[in-house]
């Protein structure tokens, strides 16, 4: 970022978030230094704590609306290099392809991230893809999702919040995904968006988005994370 800020500045600069800014005084950190012109924010705020940086900072403000949902402060997290030997941060990913296993055994299906189980589903069961948090694994002789169950972020019923708050762009989680994935996504969040523009005051969820939406999500699955909920 500092290369980019020095040698192209005229260049529109946005914060990953794996820079990991999670308050107002981090972004306008980063603004300072660097001229950033957005910043996108981890999964671990409330709406207070969202509304309270997007009043706090000149910078605009992305937002997590649907995906996979990371219970880690995003850019600080080091439970996959635990397992892998990757950091997110380096590498890209939390859950790298190579590592990925997928066994079907007279037990049922086993998902292993680098050897290590990390679920196991019956016929029954809808399966989602390995990650260390959303692992289920044996604590004091229980088995259980000890950090977060596998489900998938959706704040479509927020829509109307967030825009009032001065959130000016919502972050669709597309990393490991394929195209078909995107275009589905994509085409419900564009007709959401567009209609809670037109009029918040009137804006509703469809049923058919979420019955859309729901074919992809992790284990069938929709949460608002932390924006309902305390973080973990």
């Amino acid at each position: 970022m500092r290369h980019a800020a020095d040698n192209y500045p005229d260049l529109c600069l946005h914060l990953s978030v794996q820079g990991s800014a999670t308050s107002a005084e981090a972004i306008n950190f980063y603004h300072r230094q660097f001229g950033i012109a957005r910043g996108v924010l981890p999964r671990v705020l409330s709406l207070a704590q969202v509304e309270h940086v997007a009043n706090n900072t000149d910078v605009e403000i992305e937002v997590f609306g649907f995906g996979s949902l990371c219970v880690m402060v995003e850019g600080r997290c080091a439970l996959s290099s635990y397992v892998t030997g990757e950091s997110p941060n380096t590498h890209g990913v939390c859950s790298p392809a190579k590592a990925v296993r997928w066994q079907q055994n007279p037990r049922g299906l086993e998902s292993r991230l680098n050897g290590v189980l990390i679920d196991r589903y019956t016929p029954q069961e809808h399966a989602s893809y390995p990650t260390l948090c959303k692992g289920c694994f044996e604590v004091n002789d229980e088995t259980y999702y000890a950090v977060e169950e596998p489900t998938s972020l959706n704040t479509l019923g927020l829509l109307p919040q967030l825009l009032a708050m001065g959130v000016r762009a919502i972050k669709i989680d597309g990393r490991q995904r394929s195209p078909a994935y995107l275009a589905q996504v994509t085409r419900v969040w564009r007709e959401a968006l567009d209609q809670c523009l037109h009029n918040a005051a009137r804006y509703a969820v469809k049923p058919g988005w979420m019955a859309e939406l729901n074919t992809l999500a992790e284990g069938q699955q929709h949460t608002l994370g932390a924006y309902h909920r305390a973080w973990k």
